[in-house]
């Protein structure tokens, strides 16, 4: 008696599942990287402008996002 060494139809799904979250995850980090540099310097032309001062709290929320980004996309790696 000999069974057939089977593995489950879901290895399969799982393992598209892992490559499509990989791609999410590096979509974000790229995205959250962008932002983190480039933000920086929309916010020091608003301030020269006088626009981002103008309001302390956007300021403070757009410093917030700044950080937020810069930890997301901290791993990634622009080729």
């Amino acid at each position: 008696m000999s069974t057939a060494n089977r593995s489950p139809p879901t290895v399969g799904l799982s393992r598209a599942f892992e490559r499509v979250v990989g791609h999410a995850v590096s979509g974000v980090q790229a995205i959250a990287f962008w932002t983190a540099a480039l933000l920086p310097l929309v916010l020091v032309a608003g301030l020269f402008t006088g626009v981002a001062g103008g309001n302390l709290s956007a300021l403070g929320g757009a410093v917030a996002v700044n950080v937020v980004c810069a930890v997301l996309g901290h791993g990634h790696s622009p080729n």
